[in-house]
């Protein structure tokens, strides 16, 4: 998922596995109803992808693929900007005249009636004096922040700060949008046997800001659901239609877009939202491919609709997210769950969403944030997932597939992608044939004599030609189809495009092709049969998704906080519209995402809240965070505290603020963190504090090794990690806080970076994907640099030339004052029409980037 200041959701591909062509053909997406994920691409240039297709990257962090001030770029939205005030919000109001910081303060009593009033007055001077600067006032904000969303000329809209009572101006941005199996992983079923299923997530509100729910979905419909006092709740009185005992919030902010959208109502157009919704809080039901459930089934949801029609508004604006965030928390909801975002992350305390979260979470909301899908590379971590009380998420893979399959005699069935040609109904059982032992390269990119083939599945090796003539070739031979297996640069299977070719055919991985060819090596004779049909397969559940996005933080804090199942996610979709990404008329598919693992721990943060009433938000927070289950090999900033276990979370007796230790980064460290550990347990407990480093590196020190606390009691602790004369690179482990007592074990991971001055990455944030031949594309590429552990270098020797297209560098920009560590490099496309390829390099580090001249 790419993330730009529209926000954009949060799915690493939406539900179709894109095909590849061979032989720098450009790719083409695969059928969505044969049901499988992304799983990879062809190398070459880095070619920006439309945030439809980044979800499948929006957060839609939508997935299916998320602000910048004057000079605009191409993640804001021109002339609309939020006019933030300087009086607190009711929100910080109410955290002052409350007589316990944690408590949830009535957003509708006659406090926040008194502060919304005195805030209208305010607002209604900025107003006049914004009259003579042309400024058209479409909205306002109140519960959360104190500003002003406003259309004006951007030439204009820098004079709006100097006026009194002004704090500070927000270009929009764009945000993008970043389940059978799941709950298994995650402990889910084993938390349902102490709390009840009939009994998980009840009374608890949780708030899907994202597409909308399709309400007629039956995951959905539970007639033991009533809606509680005070609701449903819309913007219009039509929409009430958009509800039911389940869904009892139908708001809809489309609307409020710059571009007019066909449908204003709550209807769920793309189906990310509806994918959610299902993940967090849905009722049992049954599709082709499996049965369903989300983690709280007996939740209620609140749909807050922020993407308008596919084609037309395909990103979210930050003026409309907010307001949605203001309308869950004086609504009501208890825990809110936003799978966008953006890539470009400003510092927590400039960014106005963030802000608004934190304040959220101060009222007693549990927020749960998608990391996003611009993973691969540290440092990719977006907004709002910045935000220190938000609990933010990131993907982990299921243990469960559904795939095609090969099975060849002796061995266990291989997962399959089948090609994009007119593959067989029915299995294919034949004798299986190395080509290699015919051609002797195995590549089969030189037609076969007659017959050489005949009644044979061929066996082929990917790479040098197009999959199209690999299979006509094979085919002259007499093969009844095809068995690729793809190579060691890119290992795993894809979905092949293989155009006019009519031999049925399907690729396995390069592991699971060598397994097969030491078989053939030893029995020439061995028989296969290729299973086109899409079955449930098991595999292993280790390891992170790909595209899930990495820390550190801009700021240097350790995220995501944890990492919850996104990939081969088989949830709910919307049967509304054929052009949304998450579409099915039968209202089932396959997807993958960060935007998935997000509502998985809002249903599990629901959950908990129903069972065990009475905690403070980060209390919550730390119980899932902290109680989530060790991830084997995968580094802090990769998984933070480890996999979702709800189980755990139920069982656990200890709550930690923070729930993550950074000491930051440094040539030399001497550091000291405070960690307060409260029992929230019944009885006393005694909780014994060791270290768990990775790697053999040096651990930190506390200041006592046992703390002994009563029930309902806290203690603070001090933690320190120094090493001095450290050699560049990462110290990080986990301090394991164990109850005696309870024999449950909570873990803080903790993490610090001596930086290196050599660059590891370049990670392109975001680029044009097209402009006008021989035009000046200012900010045409957002890029940042940074060392093995994810710090930015400071003053990287970058150098960006043009390898095709006769275009040019005019200038690199640092916009670290906005965004941490990020470069703007401004080109001049070649004079033709055509393909541009920047390249951009750094020390022994390159990347490309296409940008296309019309």
């Amino acid at each position: 998922m790419n993330g730009l200041p529209p926000f954009s959701c949060a799915p690493g591909s939406v539900s179709g596995t894109p095909l590849v062509r061979e032989t720098g053909s450009a790719a083409r997406p695969w059928n969505r109803t044969q049901g499988l994920s992304a799983l990879s691409s062809e190398p070459g240039p880095r070619a920006p992808m439309p945030h439809s297709s980044r979800l499948v990257q929006l957060v839609l962090a939508f997935a299916v693929s998320f602000l910048l001030f004057v000079p605009l770029d191409a993640q804001t939205v021109p002339g609309r900007y939020i006019v933030e005030l300087t009086g607190d919000p009711v929100a910080a109001h109410a955290e002052r005249v409350s007589a316990r910081a944690d408590r949830r303060f009535d957003m509708q009593g006659p406090a926040a009636r008194a502060r919304r009033q005195a805030l209208r007055l305010e607002q209604r001077a900025v107003r006049d004096a914004a009259a003579s600067q042309q400024v058209e006032v479409v909205g306002s904000l109140e519960s959360l922040s104190n500003a002003l969303i406003v259309r004006v000329a951007d030439a204009n809209a820098a004079a709006l700060e100097r006026l009194p009572g002004v704090r500070k101006v927000h270009p929009v941005r764009l945000f993008h949008m970043s389940l059978d199996r799941a709950l298994q992983l995650h402990k889910v079923p084993e938390a349902w046997s102490q709390v009840g299923v009939d009994h998980a997530g009840e009374g608890v509100k949780i708030a899907i800001i994202d597409s909308g729910i399709d309400i007629a979905h039956p995951g959905f419909k539970d007639a033991s659901l009533k809606p509680p006092d005070g609701f449903p709740k819309v913007n219009a009185e039509d929409d009430v239609k958009f509800t039911n005992g389940k869904v009892i919030v139908a708001r809809s902010y489309v609307s409020m877009f710059s571009t007019p959208d066909p449908d204003e109502t709550p209807r769920d157009h793309f189906g990310h939202g509806t994918a959610t919704a299902m993940a967090a809080a849905g009722v049992f039901n049954t599709g082709p491919l499996a049965s369903i459930t989300g983690v709280a089934p007996k939740a209620y949801l609140g749909s807050y609709k922020v993407f308008g029609s596919p084609g037309v508004n395909d990103s979210a604006q930050t003026d409309m997210v907010l307001k949605a965030i203001d309308d869950a928390v004086s609504d009501g909801m208890d825990v809110i769950n936003l799978s966008l975002g953006s890539i470009l992350a400003q510092r927590p305390e400039e960014d106005i969403q963030v802000r608004a979260l934190e304040r959220a979470s101060a009222l007693g909301v549990i927020v749960v944030v998608a990391v996003g899908n611009d993973g691969n590379h540290p440092n990719t971590i977006g907004t709002p997932g910045t935000g220190p009380s938000i609990i933010t998420v990131g993907a982990s893979r299921n243990d469960r597939v559904f795939a095609a399959s090969a099975i060849v005699e002796g061995q266990q069935p291989k997962i399959a992608i089948p090609g994009s040609g007119p593959n067989s109904a029915i299995d294919i059982s034949a004798p299986l044939r190395d080509v290699s032992t015919i051609d002797g390269d195995g590549l089969g990119c030189s037609a076969f004599a007659a017959d050489s083939l005949k009644g044979r599945i061929a066996f082929i090796l990917r790479g040098t030609c197009t999959f199209e003539e690999k299979l006509n070739n094979v085919t002259s031979g007499g093969a009844v189809a095809a068995l690729v297996y793809t190579d060691a640069t890119r290992p795993q299977p894809i979905g092949m495009d293989v155009r006019a070719a009519k031999l049925p055919a399907l690729m396995v991985s390069h592991s699971d092709g060598l397994d097969i060819r030491k078989q053939l090596a030893s029995a020439s004779n061995s028989s296969a049969t290729l299973r086109f049909t899409i079955a449930p397969l098991f595999t292993s559940a280790e390891g992170l998704a790909g595209f899930s996005g990495v820390g550190p933080t801009v700021t240097g804090a350790i995220k995501p906080d944890l990492v919850a199942v996104g990939t081969n996610f088989y949830t709910a979709a919307q049967a509304n519209n054929p052009e949304g990404i998450l579409f099915d008329l039968l209202g089932y598919t396959l997807t993958q995402g960060t935007s998935f693992s997000s509502p998985l721990v809002a249903g599990a943060a629901a959950v908990l809240k129903s069972a065990r009433k009475g905690l403070t938000s980060a209390q919550y927070r730390s119980l899932l965070v902290n109680y989530a289950a060790p991830f084997s090999g995968a580094r802090v900033q990769e998984s933070g505290a480890g996999g979702l276990d709800l189980g755990a979370a139920l069982r656990g007796t200890v709550a930690l603020a923070p729930v993550s230790l950074s000491f930051g980064s440094g040539p030399e460290a001497d550091v000291t963190r405070s960690l307060t550990l409260s029992n929230v347990g019944a009885t006393q407990e005694t909780f014994q504090l060791s270290f768990a480093p990775r790697g053999g590196t040096p651990p930190p020190q506390v200041t006592v090794q046992t703390v002994q606390l009563a029930a309902g009691a806290s203690s603070e602790v001090r933690v320190r990690f120094a090493a001095p004369n450290s050699g560049s690179g990462v110290y990080e482990g986990y301090l394991r806080v164990s109850g005696l007592t309870s024999g449950v074990e909570a873990r803080v991971p903790y993490w610090y970076a001596v930086p290196s001055t050599t660059a590891k990455y370049i990670s392109v944030l975001d680029s044009r994907d097209r402009a006008r031949r021989a035009a000046v594309v200012n900010r045409a590429i957002l890029f940042r640099v940074t060392d093995p552990a994810g710090v930015p270098l400071k003053e990287p020797d970058t150098k960006i030339v043009a390898t095709t297209g006769n275009g040019e560098l005019l200038r690199i920009d640092s916009l670290d004052s906005r965004y941490p560590g990020v470069w703007a490099a401004s080109v001049r496309l070649g004079p033709e029409a055509g393909v541009n390829v920047f390249e951009i390099k750094v020390g022994d580090v390159t990347t490309q980037v296409v940008i296309v001249g019309q």
